[in-house]
């Protein structure tokens, strides 16, 4: 199954993330809001026996990190210059803490010689992503649109860490957390 450790984001701050995009943007695949997440640590393909390894790496990085307040305040693109291919909000708040987890989890993954994308996080929430058959024109129409974007600042708590796993379909991702564990008591 494909898996990756995620901070989710309750519905009503996902819908408002959502929103933030103009729908009249052209050449984007927007991220449905109930598929919007933090990714601390992904996968990808990791045997299903091998989940409650998965788990207990989650739970110990969880344990390290208190409950903290999360806002997002600014728009973004990967990569900064020339055609964009990821559209993303930026954090305000609980950036650091979001890297603390993200440290935590790869270390818990990686001593349980779980495979996942062992690169420095750099914290986001991805929005949309610029379609392969984009225009160059679309493109720099997004890029254009992002640099004009204001953000009406989106916070929310962060008490927990989910597990989850991602279907693949022609209908796009499918994402079910497979367990959700709790962040350290304060």
């Amino acid at each position: 199954m494909r898996v990756f450790l995620a901070i989710p984001l309750p519905p009503d701050v996902a819908q408002r993330a959502f929103a933030i995009l103009p729908t009249a943007l052209p050449g984007l695949r927007r991220v449905k809001a109930e598929n919007l997440h933090v990714t601390l640590a992904f996968l990808g393909h990791t045997p299903d026996e091998r989940l409650d390894d998965v788990v207990a790496a989650a739970r110990e990085a969880a344990a390290l990190v208190t409950p903290f307040s999360l806002s997002f305040d600014r728009a973004g693109r990967f990569p900064e210059r020339g055609r964009p291919r990821v559209v993303w909000l930026g954090m305000a708040d609980g950036e650091a803490s979001v890297v603390e987890l993200g440290a935590a989890a790869s270390a818990g993954l990686r001593s349980r010689d779980l495979g996942f994308e062992d690169r420095p996080l750099a914290p986001h929430l991805t929005l949309a992503r610029v379609a392969d058959d984009a225009s160059t024109a679309e493109a720099k129409t997004v890029g254009a649109a992002l640099e004009a974007l204001a953000i009406e600042s989106l916070r929310f708590e962060v008490n927990e860490i989910a597990v989850v796993q991602s279907v693949l379909s022609p209908k796009g991702p499918r994402y079910t957390a497979l367990a959700t564990v709790p962040l350290a008591h304060k």
